[in-house]
């Protein structure tokens, strides 16, 4: 003679796999979109930076770091009237992080804003 847990348990325990599992299948699938997205962007930029259209991500580098001395923690890209400008944060060697915008087609240091 066998002994069965109830039904609402089992129904339970079918739920509890359904949950884990969707919330394991779902972050790993909005992953997939996110590198999909971020493949094009790369591709659009590396299309701009061949075309003259924007400066390369290195030659902004190192306008940064010349106007900024430090190292490049963090790299933002936006879009503020179809103008691309590229946020730098950088850690100076006092322990200071400095946010610098920089235009990506001139080459222009747009701000400077220490935090």
């Amino acid at each position: 003679m066998s002994i069965r847990a109830p039904t609402f348990l089992n129904r339970s325990r079918a739920l509890a796999v359904a949950l884990l599992c969707s919330a394991l299948l779902v972050p790993g699938a909005k992953q997939v979109f996110a590198d999909d997205d971020d493949e094009k962007l790369r591709d659009k930029l590396r299309d701009a930076v061949e075309r003259g259209e924007i400066l390369s991500l290195s030659e902004l580098r190192s306008i940064v770091t010349a106007r900024v001395p430090g190292r490049i923690i963090d790299t933002e890209l936006d879009e503020d009237d179809d103008r691309l400008i590229y946020e730098f944060r950088v850690l100076t060697p006092r322990g200071l992080v400095v946010e610098v915008e920089v235009d990506a087609a001139e080459g222009r240091i747009l701000e400077i804003d220490e935090d």
